[in-house]
């Protein structure tokens, strides 16, 4: 395979989030096939800056190469700018990635939809949206079927499919029968993220007196990565409240670990090819209020290992994403022999 562009250069927040993670695997997978990718750092910890054709990075202390050093992340320094050179940005900086500029060529990568527009108003302009879209020089990425949805839906001209990958620590561990506990071992611990779908989730829980069986509620809140994989790989259950902007990882990793997984029906968990689910594992708002998903994790509790069963096709689909992933790095960034 021949690299299609010189150098990619990937901007990335300083997070330590679920994107962030994508923009690593992308640097990585792009490297591990020959190519050259650089992780261009901004905010809260380094900054950017254009001089002529030249990208500076002007690091700080930033805690994010080493977070995600598994990855090992090119970190840029200073790149010059020419037309072989693709900047990717996350779909954040949707307003920078809608400026042309003949130094490079631009990709805007859709790791969520809703995050969007908060960042740039502007996409709820029909006209400037359409001109947005029209753009010949901008290759839309789309993490998800849910993003995919939306290019489609405004006639994108250029788009291509750019995944993810769910952790591979989980995935080794949910492969090793020894140190991944059955379900119906495990006690009736539900996990949430507090933080996301809070109201909801608090609706939830104050209704928990249409629950036959002692549960336990279990928030992710202030905890390492690897206390967030113990704490899911003993729970029976994972609550996922929240709007599902993009296609989330936790859910993911929640399956992997074996957890019977239940999503409000927003957003990307609304599209089956991003969280292949049974329609009796999604919820709404409705649905709390009416007791119905307290039903359903009744129903969980009496039979799990019936309900895990029911799962398969989700967790089957997580086993193969590294595998598509590194497809479409290799039909986007490479070509052929």
């Amino acid at each position: 395979m021949r690299k299609v562009f010189d150098d990619v250069l990937i901007f990335c927040p300083e997070y330590l989030n679920g994107g962030c993670e994508a923009l690593h695997q992308l640097g990585y997978q792009i490297a591990r096939h020959g190519g050259t990718a650089h992780m261009a750092y901004y905010a809260p910890f380094s900054r950017l800056e254009l001089d002529g054709d030249i990208l500076r990075c002007h690091a700080g202390a930033s805690p994010i190469p080493g977070y995600f050093a598994r990855y090992q992340p090119q970190v840029l320094r200073e790149a010059r700018l020419g037309p072989d050179t693709l900047v990717v940005l996350p779909e954040v900086l949707s307003a920078l990635a809608a400026i042309p500029d003949p130094r490079y060529q631009r990709a805007l990568w859709w790791l969520s939809v809703d995050n969007a527009i908060p960042e740039n108003p502007a996409l709820l302009d029909v006209p400037y949206r359409r001109r947005f879209f029209a753009d010949p020089g901008l290759v839309h990425l789309h993490q998800s079927d849910y993003a995919r949805a939306l290019l489609h839906a405004n006639s994108a001209a250029r788009y291509h499919a750019l995944s993810d990958y769910t952790d591979p620590d989980f995935i080794r561990r949910g492969l090793i029968d020894s140190e991944n506990p059955p379900i119906s071992e495990r006690s009736n611990t539900i996990c949430f993220f507090p933080n996301k779908g809070a109201e909801l989730a608090a609706r939830f829980i104050e209704g928990r007196g249409a629950l036959r069986h002692p549960v336990e509620f279990l928030p992710i809140r202030g905890m390492t990565k690897a206390r967030v994989r113990d704490a899911l790989f003993d729970a029976r259950i994972y609550i996922d409240f929240g709007n599902h902007p993009g296609k989330d990882r936790v859910p993911r990793e929640a399956a992997i670990a074996g957890a019977v997984v239940l999503l409000h029906a927003a957003g990307a968990a609304r599209c089956f090819p991003d969280h292949p689910l049974p329609a009796e594992y999604l919820f709404t708002e409705d649905d709390v209020a009416t007791g119905r998903l307290h039903e359903t994790v009744n129903a969980i509790c009496d039979e799990p290992e019936a309900h895990a069963g029911a799962q398969r096709m989700y967790r089957d689909s997580i086993l193969h994403e590294h595998e598509r992933f590194d497809l479409e790095v290799r039909s986007f960034f490479f070509t052929g022999v």
